[in-house]
């Protein structure tokens, strides 16, 4: 309503400028004089300069304007200009307001500039009166410095009621610059007046064509700027394209979506702008930062950054090495904007409390701390292995508890208010897609991999006997044994290798949709018969459905409510997937009461011969499935032959 009422005026003023002007043109003693100028403004109109890196443009017409008001009046002036921005919107198709208001407000500015002008220098019109010109060279400035405050002022604020923002600060983007081409059209019309009255119009007719190569020579030299500015804008797009592929290969590394990196980032950038951060390279800085912030988790093992739960203090501590990593990683890049500084704070917590140096307040960079809300959102509002996505609102109470210890309080409530207008839909092309397919897929390959059923000798030389009889004995159920004895043979093993601790064998069913306890053993194994987890969920399902093994996480997110039905309760495990080639067999879970009892000199062990143990389950299943359907063949065969006896 704002915009319209405003808009309304402007054609108010504009209009009743325009009436006046037609009623002093109608009073010219000769027309034909500013009907030359203003048919040669409207001409120059077509030959314009972009200054592209400013948002400005130059034209040649200001000054057959600026001629007409100080030769004429502003009624011819006004009238002149009017036309010309007639010319120009119809050219351009603008809708019916917009070409309103390109008439309008030109023909009220100009007209308020030349009523300035002829006030200041207590004159009438040159081609009125023969006053002399340099008494004009003050009031000439003003007119121009009015026009320009007046057409760019009335542009602005026009805007800034469309799009809600600041017209001081529109005007200051796009305008401030525009004044430049305002004095160089006053100047140049100062000196077309200055032949026109000390010699002759023919002599300034004879000047036109040194205008014109003034253009053709700017227009060339703008030209190859314009060139190279495009040429930088595309190295810069391809900069920030392949930061963000490398950024999306990091995180494939995490157990997240691919496009996780990409809505941080329109989150982060949306919440830039409506805390009023304006800087560019403050913009570019928290774009990059959004994409490479996990940079540093490259040196952090699988294990613990897929781990479920909660991390164990050495595992925290391996966890926090990834801030200092990635900043480092990134210092040696060398950006032309703060991206370093960003990353290495976006850990920090604004009560001081964060890591890796406590930073707190104020002192945390703005991009540090837009990035930590933003970041903590969309992991809670995304679907994890372990757990479904929260909802929004469940995700923004957590950061309004969160807000004013670890979170700034402006930038929390800011987010609140600004999130649901982000659009976060990814853009990966499929080529992209399908790469970060591969890369996701890549983690599962060690897992994947069939070790040699012969230890190589320096691993002989370094296992246990233990170890070794398992690794024997496996073989040997691979040539005769069933399921069950492979089970069987496989849980008294691991007792021996784990003592204390709880184990189960899962296997798939028929569907592969559901894992069932195939044979549990350990203190606790009453507890686990006849358990059956659905594929993909909890921690085994998860394990079997990504074929990535999980060291030292919480029981309690496999097995629910059922730790503590066992003496003494269970509280750690570790989950390894059964492969053979790609084909899951089984997953073998272990449980401890202790919370870091399955460590990682445990977690080698397990997963050194899990393979055996899958070759040994492929093996027995193999026979038991070719038995099954020789056996089936054989009573269809005998039922047959019955069929044929009785007959």
């Amino acid at each position: 309503m704002r915009l319209r009422a405003y808009l309304w005026l402007v054609y108010a003023l504009g209009g009743a400028v325009i009436a006046r002007a037609l009623a002093d043109v109608f009073r010219q003693p000769s027309p034909h004089g500013w009907l030359v100028f203003a048919a040669l403004a409207i001409v120059a109109g077509s030959f314009k300069l972009d200054f592209a890196s400013v948002s400005a443009t130059i034209s040649v017409n200001d000054t057959f304007f600026i001629t007409t008001a100080v030769l004429f009046g502003p009624g011819p002036a006004a009238i002149a200009i009017a036309a010309d921005s007639l010319v120009v919107s119809l050219r351009k198709k603008d809708p019916l307001r917009r070409m309103a208001f390109n008439v309008a407000a030109p023909a009220l500015s100009l007209w308020a500039g030349a009523k300035t002008c002829f006030f200041l220098a207590g004159v009438a019109p040159l081609a009125h009166g023969n006053a002399p010109v340099g008494k004009l060279a003050m009031p000439l400035m003003a007119l121009a410095i009015v026009y320009f405050v007046f057409n760019s002022g009335l542009t602005a604020i026009a805007v800034a009621l469309d799009s809600r923002q600041s017209a001081l600060e529109i005007w200051k983007r796009h305008f401030m610059w525009v004044s430049v081409s305002y004095l160089a059209a006053a100047s140049a019309a100062f000196c077309l007046i200055l032949l026109i009255q000390q010699v002759s119009l023919a002599a300034a007719i004879m000047v036109l064509p040194l205008v014109a190569v003034f253009y053709l020579t700017l227009r060339s030299s703008f030209g190859r700027l314009t060139d190279a500015r495009r040429h930088l804008v595309d190295l810069d797009r391809l900069y920030l394209s392949t930061i963000e592929t490398l950024a999306m290969a990091i995180d494939a590394k995490d157990d997240v979506t691919h496009s996780h990196v990409r809505r941080v980032q329109a989150y982060a950038v949306a919440l830039a702008n409506a805390l009023g951060v304006e800087d560019e390279d403050s913009i570019k800085a928290i774009k990059a930062a959004a994409l490479l912030h996990d940079t540093g988790k490259l040196a952090v093992p699988e294990h613990i950054l897929n781990k479920p739960g909660k991390l164990t203090p050495s595992e925290f501590e391996k966890m926090k090495q990834h801030v200092d990593v990635g900043a480092d990683i990134l210092s040696l890049v060398k950006f032309p904007y703060p991206v370093v500084p960003i990353v290495r704070c976006h850990h920090e917590n604004w009560d001081g409390s964060g890591y890796p140096r406590g930073v707190r307040g104020e002192a945390i960079p703005i991009g540090a701390r837009i990035l930590s809300v933003v970041d903590c959102y969309d992991a809670l509002t995304s679907d994890r292995p372990y757990r479904r996505a929260m909802s929004d609102e469940a995700a923004l109470n957590i950061l309004r508890e969160r807000r004013a210890s670890m979170y700034d309080p402006r930038v929390v409530d800011t987010f609140v208010e600004i999130y649901k207008q982000v659009e976060t839909r990814g853009a990966d092309t499929p080529a992209q897609r399908d790469v970060l397919r591969r890369i996701s897929e890549s983690r599962s390959d060690a897992t994947a991999r069939v070790e040699d059923p012969i230890p190589a000798t320096s691993q002989a030389s370094s296992a246990s006997d233990d170890v070794l009889a398992f690794v024997s004995l496996a073989r040997l159920a691979g040539g005769e044994g069933s399921v069950a004895d492979v089970v069987a043979l496989s849980s008294s093993l691991i007792a021996s290798i784990a003592p204390g601790a709880t184990g189960a064998f899962y296997l798939p069913d028929a569907g592969r949709t559901q894992l069932r306890v195939a044979d549990a053993f350990g203190p606790g194994a009453h507890a686990l018969s006849g358990l059956s987890i659905p594929v993909g969920q909890r921690l085994s399902g998860w394990v079997a459905a990504s074929r990535q093994a999980i060291a030292n996480s919480d029981a309690a997110l496999d097995l629910e409510g059922l730790c503590e039905r066992t003496t003494p309760a269970l509280r750690s495990c570790m989950s390894v997937p059964l492969l053979m080639g790609g084909t899951l067999v089984g997953v073998l879970t272990l449980y401890s009461s202790h919370a870091e009892a399955l460590g990682e000199g445990c977690d080698r062990v397990v997963q050194m011969i899990a393979p055996h143990i899958a070759s040994a389950l492929h093996a027995a299943s193999g026979r038991e499935a070719s038995f099954a359907e020789s056996s089936r063949v054989d009573r269809q065969g005998a039922a047959r032959e019955l069929r044929l006896v009785r007959r």
